[in-house]
């Protein structure tokens, strides 16, 4: 049977990606961090790691996904999460030349900050907590 597709490529990247048009304002909502995930970030030994990891952090709260390898970080996104962490954002660039790193940290960042990996298992528990409110909401059409 063929699947209908419910958003367009254009409706969908609105989903996955960081808007060009940020505002400062969702800048500071989304990317700032709390004591307790500055005291994870700092536990990493290199600055570039630190940036890296908290790149990744950030990534994973907004837009909700992992940073892709050889994605371009906004500017204005990655001069904020750096200054927070007092470095220099074109450090960035040395983080992960190692996959190895990369996979690490987001396995920590999972670990402690309670993220989840969206399998078939988290779709049956969201589609069968969602159902009763769809019906609900045909009901009131």
């Amino acid at each position: 049977m063929a699947t209908r597709e419910l958003l367009s490529p254009t409706q969908r990247l609105q989903f996955t990606e960081i808007p060009d048009s940020i505002t400062t304002r969702d800048i500071a909502r989304y990317y700032t961090f709390s004591n307790d995930e500055l005291k994870v970030i700092k536990e990493r030994r290199r600055p570039h790691n630190r940036l890296g990891f908290a790149v990744q952090l950030s990534y994973l709260r907004f837009p909700g996904r992992v940073w892709s390898l050889g994605e371009i970080v906004p500017e204005s996104v990655l001069f904020y999460i750096a200054s927070q962490l007092k470095l220099d954002p074109t450090i960035i660039t040395e983080y992960s030349q190692r996959d190895t790193t990369r996979r690490e940290h987001l396995a920590e960042i999972q670990n402690n900050f309670g993220f989840h990996t969206f399998n078939i298992s988290t779709y049956k528990q969201f589609s069968k907590w969602l159902l009763p409110f769809a019906i609900q909401h045909l009901r009131l059409l």
